[in-house]
């Protein structure tokens, strides 16, 4: 016969108390709309109904709604990242702690979106006589693959952006590939943040000249730009390993000596319009994503207007063109920017109603990989 179990009853009294605690607090403590450390909206209390019920999604709905509410949740799910951690199981939340400081994501998928995305791209580009030139941006794992842990995935990234460029150049399309720049100069400049999978201003800045001959302007030297830095910068990269005791970066801001970034920036979101004078949000630095200082961060359609010479610059792009544009407004009348996963109109349409003399797709290679562009 099998001996049941017994816990000490001090262990189950702990125990109890602590379910008990939590649920309290849970009920007690007021709700967050927005992790300011995971830089993510949380989930609210899910609205009941029947039918919701019965099919399921209320469950799943209120099952999320406690993961993402639940007391403490930042320490526990670091408590389980550096546990994971002593077990061997580096990069549990997607994120590799690799040397140095530097939090490096994972590869992304094989079975990815680069082929169809960029047939797409193609497509597009061969129905309009707009010259368009693509430009798809490492990730930071691959470039500094010296940073990254001993045992690591495999990084595909700059036989697959090769891959890209020969079916974009067969085609008539312009690419500009930054690998081999960003290859040679990783050691002598911060290319990327080390908790964040942005680039850096002056990665953007390799990027920009890079482009000049392509896109018809002269870069302007990197001595015509202050470097404003803004410390305890904790990026994406921080907000999903659980690693916390990773140290900040400095969030840097290169800003024209000339022009100071000023520019008239109109932003449309859900059919709402909002204006600004300057191409760099600088209230954004002192919130939970400063980031968001370049461009206001993710919208569907804005609008820069500089004053400056040149035509018209459409740039259909995700973030990795935030801290890229304010370099190219030095050279353009007019920048519109199109953010695909938001903007649900036809890009045609928009074409047809400006008159742009160029087009400039910037993507990250991980978003390019994993989101299925809709290009109309």
């Amino acid at each position: 016969m099998k001996k049941k179990l017994k816990f000490p009853p001090l262990f189950t009294a702990v125990f109890f108390l602590f379910c008990f605690g939590m649920s309290l607090l849970l009920l007690v403590l007021p709700k967050q709309t927005f992790s300011e450390t995971e830089k993510r909206n949380l989930a609210a209390f899910p609205k009941f109904s029947f039918a919701a019920l019965a099919d399921g999604s209320f469950t799943r709905d209120f099952e999320t709604f406690l993961s993402d509410q639940t007391p403490l949740r930042r320490f526990f799910v670091s408590l389980n990242a550096y546990a994971d951690l002593a077990l061997g199981n580096n990069g549990g939340n997607g994120v590799y702690r690799g040397r140095d400081g530097w939090l490096l994501e994972k590869p992304f998928a094989r079975d990815n979106h680069f082929a169809d995305n960029t047939g797409r791209i193609v497509r597009f580009a061969q129905k309009t006589t707009v010259p368009c030139t693509v430009m798809l941006v490492p990730t930071k794992s691959s470039v500094y693959t010296d940073k990254l842990p001993k045992n690591h995935l495999r990084y595909d990234d700059f036989k697959t952006i090769e891959a890209a460029q020969t079916a974009c150049e067969k085609s008539g399309l312009r690419f500009v590939n930054i690998g081999e720049r960003f290859l040679a100069e990783k050691d002598r400049t911060a290319l990327y943040y080390k908790t964040d999978h942005h680039w850096t201003s002056a990665g953007a800045f390799i990027a920009y000249a890079a482009l000049g001959e392509t896109l018809g302007y002269e870069p302007t030297a990197a001595d015509a730009y202050s470097v404003e830095k803004t410390p305890n910068f904790y990026g994406t990269s921080y907000a999903r390993s659980g690693y916390t005791l990773t140290k900040p970066d400095s969030l840097e801001v290169w800003r024209s000596k000339q022009t100071g970034g000023r520019a008239t920036v109109t932003i449309v979101e859900n059919g709402k319009e909002t204006k600004a004078d300057n191409l760099f949000f600088a209230d954004r630095l002192n919130t939970g994503d400063p980031y968001t200082v370049f461009l206001d961060g993710n919208h569907a359609l804005e609008t820069i207007e500089t004053g400056a010479g040149g035509g018209r610059l459409l740039v259909i792009k995700d973030s990795f063109a935030h801290c890229l544009v304010p370099f190219l407004a030095e050279h353009f009348s007019e920048i519109v920017t199109v953010d695909l996963r938001y903007y649900k109109k036809p890009v045609t349409a928009l074409m047809s109603e400006t008159a742009f003399d160029q087009v400039l797709f910037v993507y990250g290679a991980d978003t390019f990989a994993e989101n299925k562009i809709v290009l109309r």
